[in-house]
């Protein structure tokens, strides 16, 4: 299911249309609570950050939410300018440009054992493990040679694997899986957390878009802190 959102912030004479699009293309995953949708509103911190963005550039936009895989590939083949909110890696900086931090997010691993030592070399060759299909902690896991088995496209979904025994430890946002945890009504008692690192989330531009409007990424910063320091 895809759906869109349009952002009519123009105002006559504010737009340099050599410097920025008629209208910003941006394409984004249902991640609760980052961004979602709710009685037909899109919604989520993720959200109200972008819109402020926009506001500050006083730029016309468009929002699709659809599969985080596929939001991607849009991006990829030229179809979207830009997706969010996503976390760096070599594989997408090879077709889009990154932007400065929009938000912040930590990984870590959850599981059912207070036990288990996710920095034994054991856990990497005997458990089995997952992450949100699509997402740059799916590929982490994937580049550094986890059991990855199982394609989770919901962090309830992923919840539910842990807690099936179908999957030993889950790489997860902590502000993501909270919200799971809070939705299924499990014990806080039950899930072990153990952090890995923080891994700050931005926007990806595609490359032909930031070679078609060099400046607007800048531009895009300053707006983005502008909203942070407000």
């Amino acid at each position: 299911m895809i759906a869109a959102f349009f952002g009519s912030l123009f105002s006559a004479g504010s737009v340099n249309a050599e410097a920025r699009p008629e209208r910003l293309l941006l394409a984004t995953q249902e991640w609760r609570p980052y961004q979602y949708q709710e009685r037909g509103e899109m919604k989520g911190p993720g959200i109200r950050q972008l819109k402020c963005a926009m506001k500050a550039l006083k730029q016309p936009y468009q929002i699709t939410m659809t599969d985080w895989d596929r939001a991607q590939i849009l991006i990829e083949v030229g179809e979207q300018h830009g997706f969010f909110l996503a976390s760096k890696n070599g594989i997408r900086d090879k077709y889009a440009d990154y932007s400065n931090p929009v938000m912040q997010q930590t990984w870590s691993w959850f599981s059912l054992s207070d036990s288990l030592d996710t920095h034994d070399p054991m856990f990497k060759k005997e458990v089995v493990v997952t992450a949100l299909f699509g997402s740059n902690k799916w590929f982490w896991l994937q580049k550094r040679g986890y059991r990855v088995e199982k394609k989770p496209r919901k962090a309830t979904a992923m919840l539910e694997l842990l807690l099936s025994g179908e999957v030993g430890a889950v790489l997860a946002n902590d502000f993501v899986m909270e919200v799971a945890i809070k939705k299924l009504g499990v014990s806080h008692r039950a899930i072990t957390t153990t952090k890995v690192n923080d891994k700050p989330l931005g926007v990806y531009f595609s490359k032909k878009f930031t070679k078609q409007y060099p400046r607007f990424i800048n531009e895009f910063n300053q707006a983005v802190q502008q909203c942070k320091e407000g």
